[in-house]
C-alpha cells in the first residue's frame, strides 16, 4: 500500500515538471516522509522502489535519523556515487556514520550487526555503489557518470539529472552478493592525541576498524592526513590501512622526545610510497631527528611544498633536499637553526630556480649577509612570489645589502620582514627601492626602532602607538607619491 502510494506520488510529481520546478520537490518529500512513517515497510519497499525516489528518500532518512533505513539504502544504492560531504563541515551523528558504513559490509558479516528478523527486511536489489565520499570537493572528473542533484543538507551524487519514465518501473530482483567489487571511501583523516597520550576514537576509529576487517571490500582513500601527537608505531599501523598512493597532503605534528629509529625508517618508507603526495608539513620533530631518513622520499615525483619546523636542522639541509626527485615550489624552514652552509647549499641546488615561496623565519641569518643569502635571492629572482624573513636578526645595513637582489624579484607579490631591528628611514628606503616591483601588493614591515624599546632580537616592549600611527601614515603617503597606493602595508601590531 505504501509502496503503491509512493509510486503514484512520484509519477504525478514527474508529470508536473513542465508546470513547476518547485512542486516535484515537495511531492517527492511527501512520498519519502510517507514511506518512512513505517521504517520496516520502507526497508521492505527499497527492493522495488523507483530509483528516482532514492536521493530524496535518503536525504529525509538522514535528516530524520532513520539509521536502519540508511543502512538498507546504502546496501541497495542504485547509483555509483554517494556524496555525504565533509565530516568537518556538517553535523552528522556517529550513529548515522556507522549506519552508512554498516551498509557497505557484505551481507554475511552484516548478520552480526542485525537480528535475523531485521535481515529479512533488507532490500533484494544489488547495490551499484562504487564511491562513498566524505570530502567537501570530491573530484567528479574521476567518475564522469556522476552529477550532483540540487543542494541538500546531505548532497546525494548519482548518475541522473532527473529520473526518466522507464526508470520508474521496479528493478528486477537481485540477491545480495558478498563478492561484489570493493567500495572506495574518500575522506580526510584527523588523528590526534592529548598531552602525549594517543587514543583513537570517534569516526576515524570506526572507519579504520571497518576497513581493517573488510578483507579488501572497503578501500580507504585519504587526501589530507593530519597527525597530531600520534606515536610513530601506531601511525605505521594506521597507514597500513590506507591507500597510500591517494594521499596528497600530510601534516605531522610530533613532540615526542624519543622514538625508535626503526619506526622512523618504516614511517618514511611509507611516506615514500605516497606517489601523489604534493605537500608535507612536519613540525616539532625531535632535535636528534636523523635527516638521512629523507632519502627514503626519493620516489616522490609530485612533492611541491615542504614545511619544516624542527628543533635543530643545522648543516642538515642538503641531506633532506638532495634526494628529492623534483624541485620544490614552496619551502618553509621555520626555527630550524639553519647555518650559512645550509643557505649556500640551497642557493646552489635545483630548488633555487623553481621556488615560488620561501619562508626562512625565526632563523639567525645575520651571518649570511653579505654572502649566501644575497646569492640565494638572486637565484630565486625569476620565480619567487612570496618571501618571509621574519625574525631573522637582520640589521638595517644587512637589509640594505639585500635590496639589489630583491629588486630583481620581478614576480614578488608579498614580503614579510617584521621583527627585525630597523629604523623608519630604513623601512622607507626598502619601500622606495621595491616600489618598482609592480606585482608586489603586500608588505609586512617591522615596528620602527623609534617607536619601541627592543629588549633583544625577539622581544620588545613600551610600544609608542601614536608614533607608530604617524609612521604608518608617512609610509602610505610616500607610496601614493610613488603611485603605489595599491601596495598594502601591515605591521606586526595590526596583524591578526
Amino acid at each position: 500500500m505504501i509502496l503503491r502510494k509512493g509510486r503514484e506520488i512520484a509519477r504525478n510529481s514527474l508529470q508536473s515538471v513542465a508546470i513547476s520546478r518547485q512542486a516535484p520537490l515537495r511531492l517527492l518529500d511527501l512520498a519519502a516522509q510517507s514511506l518512512l512513517s513505517d521504517e520496516d515497510s520502507a526497508m521492505r519497499a527499497l527492493g522495488e522502489l523507483p530509483v528516482g525516489l532514492f536521493p530524496t528518500l535518503s536525504t529525509v532518512a538522514f535528516e530524520g535519523g532513520h539509521t536502519k533505513t540508511v543502512t538498507a539504502m546504502v546496501q541497495a544504492w542504485p547509483f555509483p556515487c554517494l556524496h555525504l560531504g565533509s565530516l568537518r563541515d556538517q553535523s552528522i551523528t556517529q550513529d548515522l556514520l556507522e549506519a552508512v558504513l554498516d551498509g557497505l559490509i557484505p551481507v554475511l558479516p552484516y548478520i552480526l550487526k542485525v537480528t535475523l528478523s531485521a535481515l529479512l527486511l533488507l532490500p533484494h536489489r544489488r547495490s551499484k555503489l562504487k564511491v562513498l565520499d566524505f570530502t567537501h570537493d570530491f573530484e567528479h572528473s574521476n567518475w564522469e557518470e556522476c552529477s550532483e542533484t540540487s543542494p541538500a543538507p546531505f548532497v546525494i551524487t548519482h548518475v541522473l539529472e532527473e529520473p526518466e519514465a522507464d526508470q520508474l518501473t521496479p528493478s528486477f530482483r537481485e540477491q545480495p552478493r558478498s563478492d561484489r567489487e570493493p567500495v572506495d571511501i574518500y575522506t580526510d583523516l584527523f588523528l590526534g592525541g592529548l598531552f602525549g597520550f594517543f587514543h583513537l576514537s570517534g569516526f576515524p576509529s570506526y572507519i579504520l576498524q571497518r576497513v581493517g576487517k573488510s578483507h579488501g571490500c572497503l578501500r580507504l582513500h585519504c587526501r589530507t592526513l593530519v597527525i597530531n601527537q600520534v606515536p610513530f608505531r601506531s601511525l605505521i599501523e594506521i597507514l597500513g590501512m590506507l591507500e597510500l598512493e591517494a594521499i596528497r597532503e600530510v601534516r605531522l605534528h610530533h613532540r615526542s622526545r624519543f622514538c625508535f629509529q626503526s619506526d622512523l625508517i618504516q614511517f618514511f618508507t611509507q611516506l615514500g610510497q605516497m606517489s601523489s603526495l604534493g605537500k608535507l608539513i612536519m613540525s616539532d620533530i625531535p632535535w636528534d631527528f636523523p635527516a638521512d631518513c629523507f632519502s627514503l622520499l626519493s620516489p616522490l615525483g609530485h612533492l611541491q611544498k615542504l614545511h619544516l619546523t624542527f628543533g635543530c636542522l643545522s648543516g642538515q639541509l642538503h641531506k633532506m633536499l638532495s634526494g628529492l626527485q623534483k624541485p620544490l615550489e614552496t619551502l618553509v624552514i621555520n626555527g630550524c637553526r639553519i647555518t650559512e652552509n645550509d643557505i649556500t647549499y640551497l642557493s646552489q641546488s635545483a630548488h633555487a630556480t623553481r621556488l615560488k615561496e620561501l619562508v626562512l623565519c625565526s632563523n639567525n641569518l645575520s651571518q649570511t649577509v653579505p654572502g649566501p643569502l644575497e646569492v640565494l635571492l638572486g637565484e630565486v629572482s625569476g620565480t619567487l612570489q612570496h618571501l618571509n624573513l621574519r625574525s631573522c636578526r637582520l640589521k638595517e645595513a644587512q637589509l640594505r645589502a639585500l635590496l639589489p637582489a630583491l629588486c630583481c624579484c620581478s614576480r614578488l607579490r608579498s614580503l614579510v620582514f617584521y621583527d627585525n631591528v630597523i629604523s623608519t628611514s630604513g623601512i622607507m628606503n626598502v619601500l622606495q627601492h621595491l616600489a618598482g616591483l609592480k606585482e608586489l601588493k603586500r608588505v609586512h614591515y617591522p615596528v620602527p626602532a623609534e617607536c619601541i624599546v627592543y629588549l633583544d632580537e625577539y622581544r620588545w616592549g613600551n610600544l609608542n602607538r601614536v608614533e607608530l600611527a604617524r609612521v604608518h601614515t608617512r609610509l602610505q603617503e610616500m607610496l601614493q607619491a610613488l603611485q603605489r597606493a595599491d601596495m598594502e602595508l601591515t605591521n606586526c601590531t595590526s596583524m591578526p
